[in-house]
Parts: C-alpha cells; structure tokens; sequence
C-alpha cells in the first residue's frame, strides 16, 4: 500500500488545534478541523525513454490509517507545444496514469502538465503544472570504495564504514544546476521516500568538471552493486524538498520558539492543490563495490 506523502500529512497538522495535558493520567484532547479536500499530484517527466507515471489523489484526514482517495477516470497529458503525450489510468491502479507508450524529454524543452478532472474539486476542474528540462552532467563511468569513517561524524561511530563513490562525465558549467542523486544496493533503491531525498548544487558539493566524489553512509559489501541516478532539478524543487524535510524533521515541541515550518509549495496550478510535477535530465552509472580497508591493510603488511 503506498504511503501517504509527508507534505500531505504535515500541512495538514497546521489546520489542527491540539489541546496538550501536562498530566501523566490526563488524557490528551484533540480538536481537529475540517479543511477542504485538495487535489495531491505526484510524479516526472525525464529524458529517460520509459512509460512515465502521473498519481492524482485527494488529501484527506491526518489520522487516516489507510491509503487517501484516488482521483479517478481524468484526462492528464503532457505537452512541449510541439508534442503531446497522451495519458492513461492504469487498470488495477486508481488515480495511477501511465504515458500511452515509453517516451522521453529533451534538454532544453519546457513541458507542461495538463490535468482535466470528472468530478471537480473544489469547484475547479483544470489544474497544470510547467518547468524546463535543465542539461545536466552525462555520466560516463564510475568507482565504488569501502573506506573507514576516519572522523566521529553526523552519529557515525569511528568503526563505521563508508561508501566512497567516483563519477566520470562533462558537466555543463553554463548554467547553475541542482541534482538529486538516487543510491542504488544491488538494483534497490535507498532513501526511497522525498524527505530522505540527497540534493547538491553543482556549485558547492559537484563543482568538478569531469570527476567528482560523493559519499555515502548506507551498508554496503565487497562485491555489491552501486548504481548512483542524477537528475536535474529546478530550484523551485530543491526549495520544496528542503520545506518537506523541515516539516519531517520538526521537534514536535510546543516551546519551540522558531515556529512551525513552512508550508511545501509545488508548482501546480489553476486551483488549490498540492505536489509538484518535476522535469528531469537523467543520466546514470554503476560499479562494483571494492574493499579499499583490505587493499590499505595489505600495504601495510608489505
């Protein structure tokens, strides 16, 4: 069952008005209010040649325990005003739209989104979304290394062991660009929810021109397989995550001087709604996993 986003559930929270017992035996009040349902729109559209997925749904309740309302039987296209790329619902999946056949965005082009419901929401029926697919860095090859943590960093104990990853190919340096990258165990995605989401500025963490280092903290093994996914982004979209992962993140402490965090805005239009739909240049690499640990430790007995 797909969860339900955090920038749904967390949004939501600001319409509520707790009442909070300062009692061990004192039960705990909760006076929630109603807001209007607002469409929830999820999904991309990439370079990469594939069928790609558009998920309309509902927000709905913050104590729902089960899957929000799917929006279903609407009309949801994607077009660069020379092409258009007809969608459609997928049988056995509510509220889930798959392009008609594998299709793939070029560089340069801006694509819009254009929804069209059966039942409208909130009185509005229409509802788009548009952005730019930004050139971004075409990867050629890449190198996968265990290392040792050298530094008592971010809660790692000094034992622990990281992932040293090297990646070859030209990026652009005309433009300003931001990329999420996508970790990979084996075929598996890691970090698979968008408050876990990793996005670097090709100005501070990617400033190579053809080589550049990331690292990471997940478990890996001698012989597993890294595979790295790094898509542009707009900065509109990296702003929207960082609002998610503040949201996430958040104390829950009523004290907190600092007040809440922002709402997460997305780039959807024409009613009140809620998502984004975000365009993306793909490129990607693999490696097999070497044990650098065993390669030092062998120098050292030489």
């Amino acid at each position: 069952m797909m969860r339900i986003p955090n920038y749904v559930k967390f949004s939501l929270l600001l319409f509520f008005v707790m009442g909070i017992g300062s009692c061990e035996d004192e039960e705990i009040s909760w006076n929630v209010g109603n807001a209007p349902a607002m469409l929830v729109v999820e999904g991309s559209f990439t370079s990469e040649m594939k069928q790609h997925r558009i998920t309309l749904s509902k927000t709905a309740d913050y104590f729902i325990n089960k899957q929000t309302p799917r929006v279903t039987g609407a009309e949801v296209s994607i077009t660069d005003g020379i092409t258009t790329f007809e969608f459609e619902e997928k049988p056995g999946e509510q509220g889930v739209y798959e392009s008609r056949q594998e299709v793939s965005g070029r560089a340069g082009h801006s694509y819009t989104l254009n929804i069209y419901l059966d039942e409208p929401i909130n009185n509005e029926t229409h509802y788009q979304a548009r952005e730019t697919m930004i050139k971004g860095i075409d990867l050629e090859s890449m190198e996968a290394f265990l290392y040792e943590n050298p530094f008592y960093e971010g809660g790692l104990p000094m034992d622990s062991v990281f992932l040293l990853t090297y990646i070859y190919g030209p990026e652009p340096k005309a433009t300003d660009n931001f990329y999420m990258v996508n970790l990979y165990r084996n075929g598996k995605l890691l970090r698979d929810t968008i408050d876990e989401r990793e996005i670097y500025s090709d100005k501070e963490q990617l400033d190579g021109e053809y080589v550049n280092s990331l690292f990471f903290s997940e478990s890996f093994r001698p012989g597993d397989t890294a595979s790295v996914k790094i898509s542009t982004v707009s900065k509109s979209y990296q702003q929207f995550v960082e609002s998610i992962q503040n949201i996430a993140n958040q104390s829950g402490n009523p004290f907190d001087l600092s007040g809440p965090p922002a709402n997460a805005i997305g780039n959807i239009e024409g009613g009140e709604a809620m998502g984004y739909f975000r365009v993306s240049y793909v490129s990607r690499a693999r490696a097999v996993v070497e044990d650098e640990r065993a390669i030092n430790k062998n120098e050292e007995h030489k």
